[in-house]
């Protein structure tokens, strides 16, 4: 007993000392420097044809890097930290710029070199507005990876000033939610009026074990975790209170499925007008009730956030990119009694983003984009989706 007593004291003792030092008031962070004229001069001097990627050196940041040039790209690496940075930059033959969120004009000033920026530094709910800003003041079109439906919304609330400023604002061009997005339009467009979406998803349906998640996605999901559970009805976006749960057969076994505040109900809203949007997850495990309890206060995210940093793997390994595959459904309906469905099967998450997202940017290089707030498949349709590799859609034959 005294060696258990021991033991508990030593946890609490440490977890004290982690959140000790976690939430010490931090001093606010100092505004970069004016960036140098000179730095400014060795920048792309015609934006046409240039990208900007911020974030560079993430998990994601890293893998669009390396698969740029695939796409005819040659981009410009950018974030605040050099250590980071600079190394990727050299090592894939790119020109880099430190830059930094809290300083407007340098970031004004860096962004009138580019045509596109592809900001890949989450979580949005922090970095999405000061990025926007600078795109708007400059000129620049926009996209990202978030998947918070909040951030989603704020972007929306500004189509105005993105006509005004003549871009294209596209958040969500990854997995969350370019797949789910394309699919939901096909769908859509298969019975007149539809007024139900259902979205299934299955992460890992092929079951290859490995971490499945970045950093910064994890990160940006304790931002998600924190806010109450919504869902797309009669047009509103309405608190639930609890999620829904619903079972099925599927290849003959039993499957639950969780609903979760996916970032469909935000953007396939806009690409197909559908007013009743639902996503639900295959059940890989419950979500302990003590992680959602430390997600719902700012002092908890930061405990949670210190653990992320120091002990997740930055991302799945290569072998979980290579082999792991995810499932998506998306069903209609309308008030007629007519549904239609269809099935994606798509590469591993990251990598399916590393794809879709340069395959936006290449569309937009190529001249085809629409000013203002945008989703993938309003703009460009069901069938883009099929350009990344490994992806399949499957619809019954009638």
């Amino acid at each position: 007993m005294r060696i258990l007593l021991t033991v508990v004291l030593f946890i609490v003792a440490g977890l004290s000392i982690a959140t000790y030092f976690v939430t010490l008031p931090k001093p606010p962070a100092l505004p970069q420097a004016p960036i140098s004229e000179e730095v400014l001069q060795q920048l792309p001097q015609d934006r046409k044809g240039q990208v900007l990627i911020y974030g560079a050196y993430g998990f994601s940041g890293s893998g669009i890097s390396r698969l740029a040039a695939q796409y005819g790209i040659t981009p410009v690496l950018a974030g605040r930290n050099e250590k980071k940075l600079k190394p990727l930059a050299q090592s894939l033959g790119y020109d880099h710029v430190v830059l930094s969120l809290n300083n407007h004009d340098n970031m004004v000033a860096v962004l009138r070199h580019f045509e596109v920026v592809l900001h890949i530094a989450g979580p949005y709910t922090y970095t999405s507005k000061p990025m926007l800003d600078a795109a708007i003041a400059a000129g620049t079109h926009y996209l990202d990876l978030t998947g918070e439906n909040h951030v989603i919304q704020a972007d929306l609330d500004r189509d105005e000033e993105f006509k005004e400023a003549n871009i294209m604002v596209m958040p969500a061009v990854g997995f969350d939610v370019a797949p789910t997005d394309c699919l939901n339009v096909y769908v859509a467009n298969q019975i007149d009026n539809p007024t139900t979406l259902t979205v299934l998803l299955h992460n890992n349906f092929n079951a290859v074990e490995g971490i499945g998640s970045s950093r910064g996605t994890a990160k940006s999901a304790l931002e998600v975790l924190s806010r109450p559970l919504l869902m797309r009805q009669n047009g509103e976006m309405v608190e639930v209170a609890a999620p829904k749960v619903m079972t099925r057969i599927f290849e003959e076994r039993e499957q639950t499925l969780v609903q979760i505040p996916w970032a469909d109900m935000m953007t396939s809203f806009v690409s197909t007008g559908i007013p009743t949007i639902e996503v639900y997850s295959v059940q890989e495990g419950e979500v302990p009730s003590w992680l959602l309890s430390m997600a719902r206060f700012e002092i908890g995210r930061n405990i949670l956030s210190y653990l992320i940093d120091n002990f997740l793997p930055e991302g799945p390994p290569p072998n979980v990119q290579k082999d792991r595959q995810n499932r998506i459904e998306s069903i209609v309906s309308n008030d007629a009694g007519d549904t239609a469905s269809a099935t994606l099967i798509t590469p591993e998450a990251y990598l399916l983003t590393f794809h879709s997202t340069l395959i936006v940017a290449r569309r937009i290089l190529d001249g085809h984009w629409e000013s203002g707030f945008q989703t993938v498949g309003k703009v460009y349709g069901p069938d883009l989706i099929l350009e990344v590799p490994g992806v399949t859609r499957i619809a019954p034959q009638n």
